[in-house]
């Protein structure tokens, strides 16, 4: 099967291909990100890039344990270095080095490297790693597919675009979804093992005396409570009521570590007229979709929460810093700031066709009293495109690529 692109992530990594600086790829397990590496090899070889050149490593692969060995690894790769010509280092799942950080540190000293590097733990950046490397990398989290990337791929089949977007909020957006026919047993066979694959080497294996039905327990209330504020002595409040015995630093251990795996995502709670971030509590979103129906045990999610946690993807894919507002007693969706610091609002509802429903999401708009940008992204095909400035927006368009 032909490689499914990922133009947004092959662009990114070909901006600073020959910088001296080392390109970092993250992102959950099976989110394509040793994929993205094949598809930008091929791109540097159709460039005249000589095989020769081009060194790609997953540490993850049997026929390559004697690399973890970081002396062993670093005799290997400063072997294939030569004066006369650039060489382009691709290590995948590098957190599996031990004291991988003065191996690459090492390397992108040399002349003539080109260095990338992935990992699928937040950890591997940790405070340590980041100090040593401090101003020699640059980031990108590598997400599942965009509902543009899907509906791109889906193009051919005739649904029109209402139909595909159920269809990914069904069966999810990981690339390998695509090697079978959607909604079969095989498909979802897959994203099971998936999960389980993150379950057991990501979150149990880091956190041995938890049992698995704890983890899952907290799975199921995130993901049941997508988009609503929350607190980890919430969560172990209420997982004690239903009688799971657990304390707040277990529940705060296991919320960091499915953050570490990039399995969700925290949204930050910003005070708006206050101008400051508040602690304690956030909102959480899940990077893909297609888990609920192995976490949340037949109970349902609303659209509304959805399309929300969709935003806040996009957003996020869009590389805006993303966090959730508050302004006196009422809720912003989403604060969004873009490189430059300049301020957008975003509200989300699946349709504001009903006035007190539209009332209810212009309100908060009200009572901030800066100008910045103020959006509402709704599902409605038919709306009021402007509110005293207020824009509302598709959201479907949104996540097809329209701009803000």
């Amino acid at each position: 099967m032909a490689l499914m692109e990922r133009k947004e992530y092959t662009d990114w990594l070909k901006r600073y291909q020959d910088k001296k600086v080392i390109k970092v790829i993250t992102g959950l397990r099976r989110v394509g990100k040793s994929t993205l590496f094949d598809l930008y090899i091929a791109q540097l070889l159709k460039e005249g890039i000589a095989r020769d050149q081009i060194v790609k490593i997953n540490f993850e692969e049997l026929e390559n344990e004697p690399l973890l060995d970081r002396d062993v690894l670093y005799r290997f790769l400063t072997d294939k270095l030569r004066p006369d010509r650039k060489l382009y280092i691709f290590l995948d799942e590098v957190q599996r080095v031990r004291e991988f950080e003065r191996v690459v540190d090492s390397l992108f000293v040399k002349d003539n490297v080109d260095l990338y590097i992935t990992g699928s733990n937040a950890k591997f950046l940790s405070s340590e790693i980041a100090t040593l490397l401090t101003g020699r990398y640059v980031e990108i989290n590598v997400l599942p597919l965009s509902f543009r990337e899907y509906a791109e791929h889906f193009a051919t089949e005739g649904k029109d675009r209402r139909a595909l977007f159920m269809d990914y909020i069904t069966y999810g957006a990981l690339p390998g979804l695509f090697m079978f026919e959607a909604g079969s047993a095989e498909q979802r066979e897959y994203v099971q093992s998936v999960y389980r694959t993150i379950l057991e080497k990501d979150v149990l294996t880091r956190n041995t005396a938890a049992g698995r039905q704890l983890v899952e327990s907290l799975l199921n209330y995130l993901i049941y409570n997508i988009g609503c504020l929350t607190s980890a002595k919430r969560i172990s409040d209420t997982l004690n009521s239903n009688g799971v015995k657990v304390s707040y630093n277990t529940i705060n251990s296991y919320i960091e570590t499915l953050e570490d795996c990039f399995f969700i995502y925290k949204a930050d709670r910003y005070d708006i007229v206050g101008k400051e971030y508040l602690k304690l509590i956030n909102k959480y979103y899940v990077t893909d979709f297609g888990f609920k129906y192995y976490i949340l045990n037949n109970r349902t999610v609303e659209l509304s929460q959805i399309l929300e946690n969709l935003v806040f993807l996009e957003l996020k894919r869009r590389r805006f810093k993303v966090a959730t507002g508050k302004v006196a007693e009422k809720e912003v969706d989403f604060i969004v700031k873009d490189a430059n610091d300049s301020l957008l609002y975003v509200q989300v509802a699946v349709t504001v066709m009903d006035e007190a429903k539209l009332q209810q999401e212009l309100r908060p708009f009200r009572e901030i009293s800066d100008n910045y940008p103020k959006y509402i992204l709704t599902l409605d095909e038919v709306f009021v495109a402007d509110h005293d400035g207020i824009r509302t927006i598709n959201a479907l368009d949104f996540l097809l690529g329209q701009p803000l």
